[in-house]
């Protein structure tokens, strides 16, 4: 691998000089001299090491995102949106999957910041994400999901709460009396105010029975759990998933179990990912403004200088496809 010392030794100066050539700075080179370095630099194919000149000047130009399962389709499609709003203003967006592990998401922050990262974005496993390490590196963090103010994180998302209380009030004016509403881990980000957005709907209507369900943010845990809720004799008529893969995953089960969906069991999603519109039937959905989320995440990253936190909430969409029935009226 060709260094700075062997620049040098071809451009007959020193290493100090090189430096200051690659870097711009930060003393002055003439221009005789200067030429002679991109000289050698060129007839030798040297070329510096980015992370050192960017430390050099205070900023590494990388965000880190982690994620809690970059195989499901919303994560992939916001860790594209995520990319591109990066790369536009110059950074370069490193991906972090916990792979629904706990301890490979805090392993994941604190790679984060030992490699320096300008800033981090955060989709946790927890309702609480731990997000002291880098609070104590002083590296802004952009929560993508309703995160406690006691938290000290920016976030953007949409209302969770709101969200669910429209799609399970949209089930409800089906007439559809019993719901289950399959909901993540307890303490995963959003479930609580899945949980209660959805119980509020129900609540309102004064006769629909409620179930509350939960299983992993994966098609085959959702699949397996509704292979046996379903089986039984007494099932819901109606299913509010808090994501579009577990939704895929009651849509398996009800095929597997004989169930034709929506006849006799209604299915509801969330998060609106392209796939949504491709299921067995088309899947309807709360579809979340991907790309607005990105760019506004980007933005705020770049912009917030201070350390207030900003707390945003963006629109979300009912998107209404065939999986939840036809309205009566």
């Amino acid at each position: 691998m060709v260094t700075a010392r062997d620049v040098a030794e071809r451009a007959g100066t020193s290493t100090a000089v090189v430096s200051y050539v690659v870097n711009n700075g930060p003393r002055n080179v003439s221009p005789a001299t200067r030429d002679r370095v991109l000289l050698a630099a060129a007839e030798l194919g040297y070329r510096p090491n980015a992370l050192a000149r960017a430390l050099s000047h205070g900023r590494t130009s990388s965000i880190g995102l982690v994620v809690p399962d970059i195989a499901n389709r919303f994560f992939g499609e916001l860790a594209r949106a995520l990319e591109e709003a990066a790369g536009a203003r110059g950074n370069l967006l490193l991906i972090g999957d916990s792979g629904l592990d706990l301890v490979r998401e805090k392993s994941h922050i604190a790679a984060f910041v030992d490699r320096r990262v300008d800033s981090v974005v955060v989709v946790s496993l927890q309702d609480s994400p731990d997000l002291s390490a880098l609070h104590a590196a002083e590296i802004p963090v952009v929560a993508l999901h309703p995160v406690p103010e006691t938290i000290g994180a920016s976030t953007i998302s949409i209302d969770y709460e709101a969200a669910a209380y429209a799609a399970v009030r949209h089930l409800i004016d089906h007439d559809y009396e019993t719901i289950a509403v399959l909901n993540g881990p307890s303490e995963s980000a959003g479930a609580q105010q899945h949980w209660q957005g959805a119980a509020r709907a129900a609540a309102e209507s004064g006769s629909v029975v409620i179930e509350h369900l939960h299983s992993e943010f994966a098609r085959a845990d959702a699949a397996q759990l509704m292979l046996d809720r379903l089986a039984r004799p007494e099932r819901p008529r109606a299913i509010y998933c808090s994501t579009d893969e577990q939704a895929y995953g009651v849509l398996f089960a009800c095929h597997r179990l004989g169930l034709a969906v929506p006849r006799d069991i209604a299915v509801s999603g969330f998060d609106g990912t392209e796939h949504s519109g491709y299921s067995t039937p088309p899947l309807t959905t709360v579809a979340q403004p991907i790309q607005e989320i990105a760019d506004r995440a980007i933005e705020i990253l770049a912009s917030n200088t201070s350390d207030i936190p900003v707390q945003e909430i963006v629109p979300y969409t009912l998107v209404v496809r065939e999986s939840c029935g036809v309205h009566a009226h």
